[in-house]
C-alpha cells in the first residue's frame, strides 16, 4: 500500500522489503479507515523522520494508510494544543517526543495550551541522545576547542535550538553549566530549520537529536554526544562523560491518543508497535537515522514519561523558565 502524506514525502531508506505481518485481532473493526498522526515539527527532522519510518513499517500490520500530518510551530506546542483537543476515536495519534511537550506545560501551563494529562501515551519506540555539532570546516576540532574558545567570548557564540523550551534547550543549559560557558540561544520552528542555519552560517553550533550527527556527516563536525555510553553506529564520537562532563540526556519518540483514548485502541497500537520495533529491518533503518529503536509498552512507556517530567521540573526552577 502506497504511504499517503499531506506533507512533502521524505525519502527514508530501510534495509530490506518490509514483509507482510498478521494485524492485531481487533483490526476488523478499527481501523476501518486511514489514520491522520500529527506531527508537531516541520517535515524533515528528527521527529518527522523517525515517525515516516515507523509508519513505514506500521503500514502493512494496520493494513490502512498512515498519513502524517505536518503542523510545526512554537516548539511543537501548536501541534499539541490542537491534538489533545481531538476526538479520542483512534483516528488522530501523534508523535509526542519528551521532553518537548513536556517542559512548555511546565513552565508556561496557560500558555502552552495543554497539560500532560491531555495525553495518552501508549508506547515509546525509540530512545534518542543528543549531540553538538559545528561545521566541518570550523576552527574547533575538539569541544575543549569550543569551551575555551567560549570561556574568552561569553555569549558570543550562537547556537540553534529547536523551540524556546525544548529539549535542545535543556541540553544546552546542560552543556553550559558543566564546562562554565555562556552561549546565546536561538530557537527554530524545528530541527530542519536548525540544521539549515548551521549550515548557512547564520548560527556557529547546533544542539539536536545525534540523527543530525547522520544527517551532517562530511558537513558538520560532531564534538560531543549526550548518551551514557557510545551510541551504536555513531562510535567515533565521544560521550560528554568521557570528556569529562556530567552531560547525559535523551529524548522519547513516543506514540499518543488524546484523553479518554479506549483501551481496545492503547493495546492495539502497543500490540502494533512491539511489532515493528522487533522488525530487524525497522531497527536498521532507526539506526541508519541516528534514533536508536527501543520498546516500551503502554505502561512501561507512562512510567518513563512521568519520571522525565519530575528531572524537567527541576530543571525548569534551577534556570527559573517560567515565566
Amino acid at each position: 500500500m502506497l504511504i499517503k502524506h499531506v506533507a512533502p514525502a521524505i525519502v527514508l531508506a530501510a534495509a530490506g522489503a518490509v514483509a507482510l505481518a498478521p494485524a492485531p485481532s481487533v483490526a476488523q473493526s478499527y481501523p476501518n479507515k486511514p489514520v491522520n498522526i500529527i506531527v508537531p515539527f516541520n517535515p524533515g527532522g528528527g521527529a518527522d523522520s523517525s515517525q515516516r519510518t515507523f509508519n513505514k513499517f506500521a503500514e502493512p500490520i494496520v493494513g490502512q494508510s498512515l498519513v502524517v500530518i505536518n503542523k510545526a510551530g512554537a516548539g511543537g506546542t501548536r501541534g499539541w494544543a490542537e491534538f489533545v483537543r481531538k476526538k479520542a476515536d483512534g483516528y488522530t495519534m501523534a508523535i509526542v517526543t519528551p521532553p518537548f511537550n513536556v517542559i512548555p506545560a511546565l513552565a508556561r501551563p496557560k500558555q502552552t495550551g495543554y497539560t500532560l494529562d491531555q495525553f495518552t501515551n501508549i508506547c515509546i519506540y525509540a530512545v534518542v541522545p543528543d549531540v553538538l555539532l559545528v561545521r566541518s570546516e570550523s576552527k574547533w576540532k575538539t569541544f575543549a576547542d569550543l569551551v575555551k574558545d567560549a570561556k574568552s567570548r561569553p555569549g558570543k557564540l550562537k547556537v540553534a535550538n529547536t523551540g524556546k523550551l525544548g529539549a535542545d534547550l535543556m541540553t544546552t543549559l546542560l552543556i553550559e553549566d558543566a564546562a562554565g560557558i555562556k552561549l546565546t540561544k536561538v530557537p527554530f520552528t524545528g530541527g530542519s530549520k536548525s540544521f539549515k542555519a548551521i549550515l548557512s552560517g547564520t548560527v556557529e553550533v547546533m544542539v539536536g537529536s545525534a540523527k543530525f550527527a547522520t544527517k551532517g556527516k562530511g558537513r558538520l563536525r560532531t564534538l560531543g554526544i549526550t548518551s551514557k555510553k557510545r551510541a551504536a553506529g555513531l562510535s567515533d564520537i565521544p560521550t560528554f562523560t568521557e570528556l569529562g562532563y556530567n552531560v547525559v540526556s535523551e529524548r522519547f519518540r513516543a506514540f499518543a491518543g488524546p484523553k479518554g483514548l479506549s483501551k481496545k485502541v492503547v493495546d492495539y497500537w502497543g500490540d502494533v508497535c512491539e511489532k515493528v520495533v522487533k522488525n530487524s529491518d525497522f531497527r536498521a533503518a532507526m539506526k541508519k537515522i541516528g534514533q536508536p529503536a527501543q520498546y516500551r509498552g503502554p505502561a512501561e512507556a507512562q512510567a518513563s514519561i512521568n519520571g522525565m517530567a519530575k528531572r524537567m521540573k527541576a530543571l525548569v526552577e534551577k534556570y527559573d523558565l517560567a515565566k
